[in-house]
């Protein structure tokens, strides 16, 4: 039987530019291994790997590149605490305190004989992508400061005493029974096996004197600008996810301010969360998903829009229950006006990522050009080998 996956990422290339929330995701494992080499490359080893293991039952975390989302770069096996990650996403500085950190060499030519005739051509892309990088993030600013001006239209009509209560009564109507969730997963009796590497995550301070356990904090993005635009994995996420609270609104009606105030009764009340963070301005949140409770909020506006499918999925409509009557026809000039800037904007950054996404591409084709497959494919070996056998244990 398969085992089960969960998508989603660890980076992205917001409006703060270059956004990583790695050491929050891999904080509670006990092993990584780095993999140096092309991202391209990477990316189908890790793929393989992941198809392999997956084919024997095994329960992972499959993170995306940001750039492109149909390329992974990094894998966790959660039962066993065990990560993979390409090199590029991992942190210069080390990454999380207190992981063994083993690295692999996937290098197309680590002597640097066959591409020595590159470097110049190398040089030249690796420029280009920095330089799209840089265009990308300054648009995705510029892009932000539109929403700025599409979000006021909405916060000036904000009930905001409507949605401090809404917090407060959404925490007492869902978020039930922490103590006993908190001393379930202690004990593993609640929750699935596989949340132990949420249940460790950063926000995990529990009291040494034996007091109120702070609910444990794992940070991620559900989504990701890539270069064909935005790409969200919120079914994926939340598909074994009971109950489904789809949220829907319009810009600057407070759905970030809620999931914080939400997470934040979580953490007092001993909950571990799962918070995820937009891709687009990683100081808002689009998700909290509660899986000892069976509880899942999120953004279900575009760009990642959804709408109930099964049972358990529910609609909390706060342009119907906290703005202002009729904000919407009031200010419908203004609002299609800001609304094309936006758009305009947000595709004129995509552009630039498509970019980056063309150079990357040559790039990555100079490097298989120079590849020893006979010995990537041995070492992938040594790689699967190694770790099998840690799994085993």
């Amino acid at each position: 039987m398969a085992g089960r996956e969960r998508h989603y990422f660890a980076r992205g290339n917001t409006a703060e530019g270059l956004v990583s929330l790695v050491d929050s995701i891999y904080s509670p494992l006990d092993a990584v291994y780095v993999l140096e080499g092309d991202s391209q490359e990477i990316g189908t080893i890790l793929a393989r790997l992941a198809n392999g293991w997956g084919r024997r039952g095994w329960n992972l975390h499959l993170i995306h590149q940001p750039l492109q989302s149909d390329l992974l770069e990094g894998i966790i096996i959660e039962d066993a605490r065990i990560g993979l990650i390409a090199d590029q996403a991992w942190p210069q500085e080390g990454g999380p305190a207190g992981i063994e950190v083993r690295r692999f060499d996937f290098s197309s030519d680590p002597g640097g004989e066959r591409l020595a005739d590159h470097q110049e051509h190398i040089a030249a892309l690796e420029h280009n992508i920095a330089e799209g990088y840089t265009k990308a993030y300054e648009t995705f600013q510029r892009t932000l400061r539109i929403h700025d001006d599409w979000e006021k239209i909405y916060i000036d009509a904000l009930d905001r005493d409507f949605m401090n209560q809404l917090a407060v009564d959404w925490a007492d109507q869902y978020l039930v029974a922490a103590e006993a969730a908190g001393s379930g997963q202690a004990s593993g009796e609640a929750g699935d096996a596989g949340d132990a590497v949420d249940a460790r995550g950063a926000g995990d301070t529990g009291d040494a004197d034996g007091g109120q356990k702070t609910g444990a904090v794992t940070r991620r993005f559900l989504g990701a600008a890539t270069w064909r635009g935005a790409v969200d994995f919120v079914l994926n996420l939340t598909e074994d996810v009971p109950t489904r609270i789809f949220v829907k609104g319009r810009p600057g009606s407070g759905k970030s301010t809620l999931f914080k105030k939400i997470a934040a009764t979580a953490a007092e009340r001993g909950i571990d969360t799962e918070v995820y963070h937009c891709g687009f301005d990683p100081n808002s949140l689009d998700m909290l998903v509660f899986r000892s409770l069976g509880v899942a909020i999120f953004d279900s506006t575009a760009p990642h829009e959804h709408f109930p499918l099964r049972d358990g999925d529910s609609i909390l409509d706060i342009y119907e229950l906290a703005i202002a009557p009729h904000t919407d026809e009031k200010h419908a000039d203004e609002i299609a006006e800001v609304r094309s800037r936006y758009t305009t904007s947000m595709q004129i950054a995509i552009s630039y990522l498509a970019e980056v996404k063309q150079n990357q591409d040559r790039l990555s084709a100079i490097y298989r050009s120079a590849a020893d497959e006979e010995a990537i494919s041995r070492q992938e070996r040594l790689l699967a080998e190694e770790i099998e056998a840690r799994v085993a244990k």
